[in-house]
C-alpha cells in the first residue's frame, strides 16, 4: 500500500469514529448508506487484487470473516433507543469504536504478515474499504432489526395506553 493510500485509509477511519460517536437516527432508507460508500470506493480503486496459493485465499477468507463477526457484535452493542415520538437513534459506544479500530489494526496486522511472510494475500487499499463495508452492512442491519422492535414495543404501548384511556372514559360516564 502507498503512502497516499494508508493516508486516506486513516482519514476515513477517523471520518468512521466521528461518525460512529454521533447520535442518528435509524432510518430503513438510510441505514446502508455508508457501507455503499465504502463499497464502491473500494471497488473503485480495485477491489481485491488475486491472491495466490490456499494461504492467500485464506488470508482473504480470514479477514471477511472478522468483517461478519465484528459487525454482529457492534450492531448488538450499539446503544440503540426510542424518544417519545417513537422516532429510533443509535449511537456507537467505545466498545463499537474500539471494535472498529481493532478490526482494521488486524487487517493491517495479517497485510504486514503476509509481506513479511512473502504470501500474496490480494488484500489493498480497496479490499481494506470493502471489508469495512461488509462490517457497517452487518452492524446497520443489525441496528436496524433492533430499531424495529423497539418501534413495534412503543407502538403496542400507544395502543395500550389508548385503550386503557377509553375504557377509564366509558367507566366513568
Amino acid at each position: 500500500m502507498s503512502a497516499t493510500e494508508i493516508l486516506a485509509i486513516l482519514a476515513l477511519v477517523a471520518w468512521s469514529v466521528y461518525r460512529q460517536t454521533r447520535t442518528s437516527q435509524v432510518t430503513a432508507e438510510s441505514r446502508f448508506k455508508i457501507a455503499i460508500i465504502y463499497a464502491i470506493v473500494g471497488l473503485s480503486v480495485g477491489g481485491f487484487d488475486r491472491p495466490s496459493g490456499l494461504v492467500g485465499y485464506g488470508m482473504i477468507a480470514l479477514g471477511l470473516a472478522l468483517s461478519l463477526v465484528v459487525g454482529l457484535a457492534r450492531g448488538r452493542l450499539t446503544r440503540v433507543w426510542a424518544d417519545t415520538e417513537g422516532r429510533v437513534f443509535s449511537q456507537g459506544t467505545a466498545v463499537t469504536v474500539g471494535l472498529f479500530l481493532g478490526l482494521v489494526a488486524v487487517k493491517f496486522g495479517l497485510g504486514v504478515l503476509a509481506w513479511f511472510a512473502h504470501i500474496n494475500d490480494g488484500a489493498g487499499f480497496g479490499e481494506v474499504l470493502i471489508m469495512i463495508a461488509i462490517m457497517i452492512a452487518v452492524q446497520a442491519q443489525i441496528v436496524y432489526r433492533r430499531a424495529e422492535t423497539l418501534t413495534r414495543a412503543a407502538s403496542r404501548r400507544v395502543i395500550a395506553s389508548q385503550t386503557s384511556q377509553r375504557d377509564h372514559v366509558t367507566t366513568s360516564v
